[in-house]
């Protein structure tokens, strides 16, 4: 019987903040969305901080009140900004190289700890400790903890159990545990369906808030409920995605492990811009910097594309300005994975749906038809393309990507990407240093 683990950082971007100023320990820390409008993430303390709609004065003893999550997550900035700056809260703006970075090395320690590895998302990755000795996998798991934390001072929470999704529900009660270590593998059947009673099915992966709602309205409320249920009744009632649920958290695994990751079908770089833009030059600029980002993604999978799209928006939401949105796709002769021809087809489609006169807030560009680069297929008789399996190209976009890996992003890039992205960037007024990824902003410790 396979036995799978879990490992997740625990309030990963924040925790990436609190690795390099560890004077935040005690401080409640949140991080926000692009342009700095909602909070997306926050440490333990600042989440149990009680900002809905409540006066600074009715607040318990050092302002902490034992309140939802969902009480912090999400809010807009602005709103809660005097409360968090009341409590001595540490805000930061999204860092994503910093988190790109960390994530990588958490990923790789954790690597080390299992004969397979299944990188689930940005904090989180399935490890398969099949074979291990069962009676060792709960200090197996304390030892890979131990040494995330020491090596790079990422707290993470480690799940065990016969299946992704027992593994998943495991990962999520551990963090409960003073060692953040949950082994459901070694349980009694008591014990376990104890565990799953307190498990509400919302908090079960894959089941989303309107499923939840239906399975509720059928008088299943938690875990242990869906796992009483026949699993043919499951499907015939609900679906096939429930029917696996269910079987898997009864130790049964339905989903299968995935040492490398799917390629993605469809790429897409997409930013709201820092302040409205008005001028074509300007988009101009920053769509061609959204596909310089697509087309770097594309090649880290080796794919090629063959066809473009790029979308426009005004504010939605401002409704006392004019709207306007369009896209507009264009399709290649041949497949590519060149940043300089899916520029210029980019670009082209941009002239396609600009109109003047209007305050746009959001540029999206995406590539798709992708395909695996190895099985690109030509016209035998026509002349060889430019970008399409050139290897002039490809060693120039090679030398693109070296480049800017080692140096920083952005060290090299096309004419039209612009040199004064201030006047469309994403607003990230309290970015900290990328501690990781460059130089100038290497941590700097000084000797008493």
């Amino acid at each position: 019987m396979p036995i799978y683990a879990l490992v997740d950082g625990n309030s990963f971007y924040a925790s990436c903040q609190i690795a390099f100023q560890p004077e935040l320990i005690n401080r409640p820390v949140v991080v926000l969305s692009n342009n700095d409008g909602c909070i997306v993430a926050a440490n333990s303390i600042a989440k149990n901080l009680d900002l809905t709609h409540t006066p600074a004065n009715s607040l318990g003893s050092g302002g902490y009140r034992a309140a939802s999550p969902s009480s912090m997550m999400f809010q807009p900035f602005f709103k809660v900004a005097p409360l968090l700056k009341k409590y001595n809260t540490a805000v930061f703006s999204s860092n994503y190289e910093l988190y790109a970075d960390m994530s990588q090395r958490m990923h790789n320690i954790s690597a080390q700890f299992a004969f397979r590895q299944e990188i689930y998302s940005i904090d989180e990755s399935f490890l398969d400790f099949t074979g291990l000795p069962k009676e060792n996998l709960e200090s197996h798991a304390i030892k890979l903890k131990q040494r995330v934390f020491q090596w790079i001072g990422i707290p993470v929470a480690v799940g065990i159990g016969h299946s992704k999704t027992q593994a998943k529900l495991a990962n999520h009660l551990a963090k409960k545990q003073a060692n953040g270590v949950l082994d459901l593998t070694q349980m009694q059947t008591s014990t376990l369906h104890a565990l799953y009673k307190q498990v509400k099915v919302k908090n079960i992966w894959g089941v989303g808030r309107q499923l939840s709602q239906q399975l509720t309205e059928q008088g299943i409320e938690t875990a242990y409920d869906l796992i009483k249920c026949d699993p043919k009744s499951l499907r015939k009632r609900f679906s096939v995605n429930i029917e696996r649920i269910a079987l898997e958290l009864n130790g049964q695994a339905c989903l299968s492990f995935h040492e490398s990751p799917a390629n993605k079908q469809n790429i897409v770089s997409s930013r709201s811009f820092g302040q409205n833009v008005t001028e074509f030059s300007v988009m101009r600029e920053a769509v061609s910097s959204y596909v310089a980002t697509a087309a770097e993604k594309l090649r880290k999978q080796h794919g090629t594309c063959q066809a473009v799209t790029v979308f426009i928006t005004t504010p939605p939401y401002q409704t006392r300005l004019p709207q306007y949105r369009n896209q507009y796709t264009l399709p290649l002769i041949y497949p590519t994975d060149s940043t300089i021809l899916l520029t210029k087809i980019a670009l082209r489609a941009l002239q396609h749906i600009w109109q003047p006169g209007y305050q746009y807030q959001k540029a999206s560009v995406m590539l798709s038809n992708i395909q695996n680069k190895t099985s690109l297929q030509t016209d035998l008789f026509a002349p060889n393309p430019q970008y399409s399996g050139n290897p002039k190209s490809d060693r120039l976009m090679k030398t693109l990507d070296k480049i800017n890996q080692q140096m920083g992003k952005n060290t090299l890039q096309l004419a039209s990407s612009g040199l004064q992205k201030n006047r469309w960037k994403m607003n990230r007024n309290l970015i900290s240093k990328r501690y990781t990824t460059n130089w100038q902003e290497l941590l700097t410790v000084k000797a008493n």
